[in-house]
């Protein structure tokens, strides 16, 4: 009886796994007829996890290719290849895989995810997407198709996954839509335009980070519905004063992220090649006599003091932080509106992102609080403070002299 009801169970589930498949693949040939009737040409090449790799490969080339998993994985293989070049800014999406708290080596923790998504045959997360657009040096908008608004394309959201490059950002992008599937398969399929209309979108529906495209935003969380969500709002919850809560709060969405935050920045500090940069900020009494032993001591010593909390952040941190996120990083130290910014000074990409990281110290505990002057929105949008550099503050003077002789 027992062996008959389990035959009966198995039988079950595979007719409606069956049934499910059945409902999908009438689901995509409907929304291919969609897409159509709108004037746009939707090519699904697998349905598979490598569909987006097929994608990829389709639209870089000038001509018909075989559609084969050789060149799809292949196609991967490059791109995992591109994000190991540079670790140190794609170890900062957060792994997919496993839970990794900063400590292990930014190029060990990458390596290690992307080995288990290609040997699971995982889907690619968005880490991979903004990848691609780095190594095409074109914009990828990735549409997401919503089962409320599957049959009206208009209502579809997007997100654009730009590269850091601003200079591209004007080419056409390549448009991919986005379709989850049973058991967690992902299915990517390229959308073209059927004739060349002038009043015809390259990317149809609504797109997300539309005016937003060089800010950093969720994108470190990693996640696809975070993006099409996309609210970001700069300096939400006042009660966060602590420098590395704050930092995780606007790059992941959430407090908990501290400890990695300050862990990746303190690796980097520690690498050999930034010894000479980053032992000076350790250290004020470091010369050019300084052995590089007791270089590499003080700063060591430094960094073990630093993630103990036992002394607060300094100009090296900040600088290393700006380096790591590729984000400027505006200071008020003193809370007297002396503001100082603090860029990259271990160069990864041209440019930074549009919003930066606006802070104001207060009191003597080393509070850290941001400075709003548009609430709800990106930083981007914030009135960026006034900085006086030498020639700003001479003409600053100037300026106070003739209001006080007027």
């Amino acid at each position: 009886m027992k062996k008959t009801l389990t035959r009966f169970q198995n039988g079950r589930k595979v007719f409606d796994l069956l049934g499910f498949c059945i409902e999908k693949q009438e689901n995509m040939e409907r929304c291919q007829e969609i897409f159509r009737n709108e004037g746009y040409k939707l090519d699904v090449y697998s349905k598979d996890n490598y569909s987006f790799y097929h994608c990829l490969n389709m639209a870089v080339s000038d001509k018909k290719q075989d559609i084969t998993l050789k060149k799809a994985m292949q196609k991967q293989n490059d791109l995992f290849e591109f994000e190991m070049k540079n670790p140190i800014y794609y170890h900062l999406f957060l792994p997919q895989c496993f839970e990794c708290d900063g400590k292990l080596h930014a190029r060990d923790c990458l390596s290690y995810d992307l080995k288990t998504i290609q040997k699971g045959k995982k889907p690619p997360t968005p880490r991979e997407i903004f990848a691609a657009a780095e190594m095409l040096q074109r914009c990828i908008c990735v549409i997401r198709f919503d089962h409320v608004a599957r049959w009206d394309i208009k209502r579809l959201k997007g997100y654009m996954f730009a590269p850091t490059n601003k200079q591209v950002l004007d080419t056409e992008p390549i448009c991919i839509l986005m379709m989850e599937q049973y058991g967690g398969c992902i299915i990517f399929g390229r959308i073209c335009r059927v004739d060349d209309l002038a009043n015809l979108k390259s990317c149809p529906g609504n797109i997300a980070n539309l005016n937003h495209k060089q800010c950093f935003g969720l994108r470190f969380v990693n996640e696809f519905s975070v993006l099409f969500d996309c609210h970001v709002a700069f300096g939400e919850r006042a009660d966060v004063k602590d420098l590395y809560r704050r930092l995780s709060l606007e790059f992941y969405g959430t407090e908990m992220h501290h400890d990695r935050i300050l862990n990746i920045i303190c690796n980097l500090e520690l690498e050999e090649d930034n010894l000479e940069l980053f032992c000076k900020y350790a250290d004020n009494t470091i010369t050019e006599e300084t052995s590089v032993g007791v270089k590499r001591k003080i700063l060591k010593t430094h960094i073990e003091a630093v993630k103990k909390r036992m002394k607060p952040p300094g100009e090296g941190e900040l600088f290393a932080l700006s380096s790591v996120f590729n984000v400027d990083l505006i200071v008020d130290n003193t809370g007297r509106d002396e503001w100082e910014t603090y860029m990259s000074v271990v160069c990864c990409y041209l440019s930074c992102f549009d919003s930066p990281i606006i802070l104001r110290v207060q009191g003597r505990n080393g509070v850290y609080m941001p400075y709003v002057t548009e609430p709800g929105t990106c930083s981007c949008r914030q009135q960026k403070p006034q900085i006086l550099g030498h020639i700003g503050k001479v003409k600053g003077n100037i300026h106070k002299t003739v209001l006080l002789s007027s």
